[in-house]
Parts: C-alpha cells; structure tokens; sequence
C-alpha cells in the first residue's frame, strides 16, 4: 500500500460535503408533503449517507442507487445529480474508477440539465479520481475545469489547492506543494470546510516534511489529527498517525516514529481497515 493521499483520502471533506448538500437539498424543499418519489429519494439518500459513515460500502452502493432511480423518475435533477456523485464516491473507494468516471460522466454530458454547481462538482470529483490512477495532468486540466465551471463564492476552492499541492508533491516539488496546501488550509478555514481544512494540514504536514521543516510538519500533522479525531474520521486520523510517523523518522526519533505507527495498527484494526493494517505492520517490519 502505497501512502499517498488522492482521491479517497485528500478529497473526504469534499465527500462529506456531497453528502451534506444532497440532505440540505431536501431541507429546503416547499413546505408540503412530499411525493412518494421524492420521499423515497430523501430516504435512501439519507440511509446511504449513513452506511457511507460506518464504512458499509455495499449497501451505500446499493442505496444511492435507489436514491437515483427515485430522482431519475421525476427528473429532479438535483437530487438525482448528488446521487451520481455519491455513488462515484463509493465506486472510487471500491477502487471500481471506470465505474466511478461513468457516474461523473453523465454529469458532464448534460451541463442544461444538472446545473454549474453540480457541473463544477463533477469536474472536481473528475480531477480526484485522476489522481488515484495516477494521471496528473488529466488531475490538473479537470481542476482547472472546476475552477471556471465553480459558482463564485466557489466552495471548491480548498480542494483544486490541495489537487495542486498532491500532483506538486507527486512531482518532487514539495516547496511548491507546501505553498498550495497553505492555501488550501485558509481556503478551508474561510468556508468554514473543517474536513477540508484537515486535508490541506495532512498536505502540508507532508509536504514540509519532504523540505526538512520537521518541527512545523509536526504541527501541521498534529492540528489535522486533532480535526479528524473530532470528526470521527478513522482512516484519516490513522493516515495522519502514518505521516507523523514518517516525519519523526525524518527527525531520527525511531523510539516517536514507532509509536506513532503502533497507533496507526491500533486504529486500522479497530477500524477493520485490513489493508492499513498490513501495510503498517510492513513499516514497522522493516
């Protein structure tokens, strides 16, 4: 398993917002009773949001795809819009891409229909499953393509940073990785994206690891540890473990760095994330 944070991993705060959005929809719908299509819509969505958290992938599958068919029979295309990016999310996280870039797709083929928000979401999305191929220039022409479909005031704008800073670090630039993931922790922090914001420290925690700035990657680590702890993230807290693992070796502290791995075991286990756990114990085997 190699470390890196790409779609799955950078882009959860956008994944949270996805789903937030699809519920808030349904919060601001006229005040009626609803049709049994658009309840059905609400519901599954909502019970999808809800397997998605315990890490139930199947039925989150599974549901959305239940959430879409009610949305498509009434063509409400916002419903159904947050659907198909859900259901990528979960595709993504399967690691089915081709599956995922499919739902992405219907998106994009119909801008009139879904609207520039959900347009720009897509290309988002789009940028974050070219960076889990890899393929960093598609990553970065689909960012670019989000920035200018993206509604001002973009919420999106913390995430196409940390697109950048990823394919930055990828590319052995971490000076200019560490520039762009600082912009993306203000970008968050202004929008009030506390996911996002711990993805862009995670980002610049990694990337000031990589230019010998040990003491503030171990800052920048410790304040998206503290973010995700809060939010109840397990893979993510345990990624950020990994990093400040990997810092403290950098700092020849294998006493701190074997500690914060043990600590990372500890929460993929808990987690029953399998593939964590085996790639930790590689690190703490070598």
């Amino acid at each position: 398993m190699r470390w890196r944070c790409a779609s799955r991993r950078c882009a959860e705060g956008v994944a949270a917002a996805l789903l937030l959005g699809a519920l808030a929809g349904c919060a601001g719908a006229p005040k009626r009773a609803p049709s049994p299509a658009q309840e059905a819509a609400a519901t599954s969505s909502q019970s999808a949001a809800r397997a998605w958290r315990r890490g139930d992938l199947d039925k989150a599958l599974d549901l959305y795809a239940k959430a879409l068919a009610a949305a498509d029979s009434i063509e409400d295309f916002d419903a159904g819009g947050a659907a198909l990016l859900n259901l990528a999310l979960v595709h993504a996280r399967r690691d089915e891409l081709r599956e995922a870039h499919a739902r992405i797709d219907r998106i994009l083929a119909a801008p009139e229909r879904y609207g520039a928000a959900l347009h720009a979401q897509a290309a988002a999305r789009k940028a974050l499953l070219y960076l889990d191929e890899p393929d960093f220039d598609a990553a970065l022409q689909w960012a670019q393509a989000a920035q200018k479909a993206c509604v001002e005031p973009c919420v999106l704008g913390a995430v196409l940073s940390d697109v950048r800073a990823h394919v930055a670090l990828e590319r052995g630039d971490p000076a200019l990785a560490a520039t762009l993931a600082a912009r993306g922790v203000e970008q968050a922090h202004a929008a009030g994206q506390e996911a996002e914001r711990a993805n862009a420290l995670r980002l610049l925690g990694r990337a000031q690891t990589r230019t010998g700035r040990t003491t503030e990657a171990a800052d920048s680590l410790a304040q998206a540890l503290a973010i995700d702890r809060s939010l109840g993230l397990p893979e993510r807290v345990a990624l950020d473990l990994v990093y400040a693992a990997e810092n403290e070796e950098r700092r020849a502290q294998k006493t701190l760095a074997k500690e914060y791995y043990e600590r990372a075991l500890s929460v993929y286990r808990a987690a029953g994330n399998r593939r964590g756990v085996d790639a930790v114990r590689a690190r703490l085997s070598q």
